[in-house]
């Protein structure tokens, strides 16, 4: 419910400069007169805000389901930090995960540090704004540390400006078939 509540309170403030805008210029050009359309303005303002709130908050869960990452009420910060694990762990698995990342679309590495952590850009929108993010390969127990964080340019997904980390999460745990580790 948390989540949802972030994306209705994203989507309204997006959309709450714009009505803002359009009533009172409509108000000034009628001075004063339209207080009646004031009213159907703020119940269509809710109307939509609430619609894209849901749809936001439904790709969040959709993406969430289909990698296997939980959704969890800091869905929406701007710092991802997760520890997964390899289903089936074998001779070179981190080095065929430092391949898949490289291959990927999406990905943009930008520094290796030594067999360990690979530093890189992810692209988790249409737009070329990325997040950064670090994965940390940890062999002996077959798990990553995955650590994604926004850029300060980030203009959102679908519309909504945060969450970007989390989709990055989702999309990259799919990528390269990694699950949530047990707590």
């Amino acid at each position: 419910m948390r989540v949802w509540a972030g994306c209705w309170r994203e989507a309204a403030c997006v959309l709450a400069v714009p009505m803002v805008i359009q009533v009172g210029l409509q108000l000034w050009d009628q001075r004063g007169g339209a207080w009646g359309a004031v009213g159907e303005r703020l119940s269509a303002w809710a109307a939509v805000s609430v619609v894209w709130a849901a749809v936001a908050w439904l790709s969040l869960r959709h993406r969430a389901r289909t990698s296997g990452i939980t959704l969890t009420p800091d869905a929406l910060t701007g710092h991802q930090t997760r520890q997964l694990r390899v289903p089936r762990p074998s001779v070179g698995w981190s080095d065929r995960m430092r391949t898949q990342l490289k291959a990927a679309d999406r990905a943009s590495v930008a520094a290796e540090k030594g067999s360990e952590e690979i530093w890189f850009h992810w692209r988790p929108g249409l737009r070329r704004h990325t997040v950064w993010g670090s994965i940390t390969f940890d062999e002996p127990s077959g798990t990553v540390r995955l650590d994604l964080r926004e850029g300060a340019v980030y203009t959102g997904v679908s519309g909504v400006r945060r969450g970007a980390s989390f989709v990055a999460l989702c999309q990259v745990a799919r990528g390269l078939g990694l699950v949530e580790a047990e707590s």
